[in-house]
């Protein structure tokens, strides 16, 4: 069922907010089967005039969806539930009321307080202006998560299964919550239009939102052109942060990876423009997040030799990961950080094998395997036996030397034999004085110098070398 009567929404409760198309009061005594309130009744004023046929296309959409996407998509966007019918005439739909979170009471300058819906224009503005008004501001990593989140709710709108381009993203379409986990709601889905749908309701662009394609109907092309702008602008608040459109001014708060898809995002060619899904991971990553397990994109050794107890290094590349481990045989595993994306870690295998390198993140793991290290233990080394065989040789087998004296007819003169000789006892004609045990180094010879004399030439003598002039 697509359509309730008017008279069946109950007694309608207080007004809580009129815009220039339609007022939303609220439903207090509505319930519907199979979805949880509360709701709301967005009445349409009387000069609009709704397209049945698109509205019943948004209903059916949704309870045509399975379990899972249907939860998600009630989680990011106010979808009309039921068309509501006076008669012939279609007065309204009927939306979920939109969660507490994404209201905040601010003071006015007069001193009064009011709830509002944080719309996301307030993220674009200088924040000592809207801490002035009690708005509060997110950090530089919560604006991180609400980009991430409003990427992610681009990803569920334009999945082939719900296949919807929203059309009018602005600063007033979408809210904001800080919660335990920030996050975004679309609001105005009554205006979204499934793709590939003709409807005669034609949407425009907001005022600072208009792509460069400028005319046609909006689309999902579109619809990432302003992804691209909200990214822009969420993370460069302050002074003309609103109308922003040059992707230069984020340098200081994306990777160069992070400009390169703001670059593409806002450019003048609808089909270079990033998915949301490209957004939804690279943001993912930069919270540290990552939507899936890490990837190890490079592994390399130092050296593939080492010594026992010597260090070699492994260099590494993951993306996605939030820690690197290296094991190896033979020695403590050694863990990095690995959210730089890269580094060198240092590692002593205490014997020979293969190293494992793991990445890992909430996801799960991935591992790689190097080739096998060798290690060389010195302090093991000994001398080994080595049994040598003996040879015998036969007597024939040496050769006969030749008589080399017989053969050059060489004779040796003997010297005669003579007897013993007496020698006569003489008397020492001096007086035998000794000598003392060490002669002073002053009164010392000049020592010999045995190589000068062998290598000299013969008609140099040790006074030439002494500087003779004979």
């Amino acid at each position: 069922m697509t359509t309730v009567r008017v008279e069946d929404l109950g007694p309608l409760g207080a007004e809580l907010g009129s815009g220039g198309e339609a007022a939303v009061v609220d439903l207090p005594h509505l319930s519907l089967p199979g979805v949880a309130g509360p709701f709301v009744y967005k009445r349409y004023h009387p000069h609009v005039a709704p397209d049945p046929r698109r509205l019943r296309e948004l209903i059916d959409l949704r309870d045509g969806l399975d379990d899972r996407r249907r939860s998600a998509l009630d989680a990011i966007a106010a979808w009309p539930l039921r068309m509501v019918a006076d008669g012939p005439a279609i007065r309204g739909v009927v939306l979920p009321r939109i969660p507490g979170s994404f209201v905040h009471r601010v003071q006015l300058p007069s001193g009064a307080a009011r709830d509002v819906v944080r719309e996301v224009q307030h993220l674009f503005v200088d924040p000592v202006r809207c801490a002035r008004i009690g708005m509060p501001v997110p950090t530089a990593d919560q604006r991180l998560r609400i980009c991430r989140d409003f990427a992610g709710a681009l990803t569920l709108l334009h999945d082939p299964a719900v296949n919807v381009a929203f059309g009018d993203i602005n600063a007033k379409n979408e809210l904001w919550r800080l919660d335990e986990e920030p996050g975004v709601m679309f609001v105005d889905c009554d205006a979204a239009r499934v793709r590939g749908s003709v409807t005669a309701a034609f949407q425009l662009n907001a005022p600072d939102w208009t792509p460069p394609e400028r005319s046609g109907a909006l689309s999902q092309q579109t619809d990432l052109y302003k992804l691209g702008l909200f990214v822009l602008r969420c993370l460069t608040p302050g002074d003309q942060g609103s109308t922003r459109v040059h992707p230069d001014a984020a340098r200081d708060v994306l990777d160069d990876e992070g400009i390169g898809l703001l670059i593409r995002a806002v450019g003048t060619t609808p089909a270079d423009r990033p998915a949301a899904g490209e957004w939804l991971r690279h943001l993912s990553l930069a919270i540290g997040d990552p939507l899936d397990p890490p990837v190890l994109s490079r592994v390399e050794l130092s050296r593939t030799f080492v010594l026992q107890g010597e260090p070699l290094s492994v260099i590494w590349t993951a993306v996605g990961a939030d820690a690197v481990e290296v094991a190896g045989p033979g020695c403590a595993t050694v863990v990095a950080d690995a959210r730089a994306g890269h580094g060198r870690v240092e590692i002593r295998p205490g014997r020979g094998g293969s190293l494992t390198v793991t990445a890992r993140n909430n996801k799960g793991t991935v591992d790689v395997r190097t080739p096998p290290v060798t290690v060389a233990d010195l302090t093991g080394w000994s001398d080994l036996p080595v049994p040598a065989p003996r040879v015998e040789f036969p007597a024939d087998a040496l050769p006969v030397l030749p008589d080399v004296g017989s053969a050059l007819a060489l004779s040796v003169p003997t010297t005669p034999r003579v007897g013993a000789m007496e020698l006569p006892a003489v008397a020492p004609a001096f007086e035998l004085v000794p000598l003392p045990a060490v002669i002073a180094a002053r009164d010392a010879p000049d020592p010999v110098d045995l190589t000068a004399i062998f290598l000299s030439r013969p008609d140099k003598g040790p006074s030439a070398r002494k500087g003779s002039t004979r």
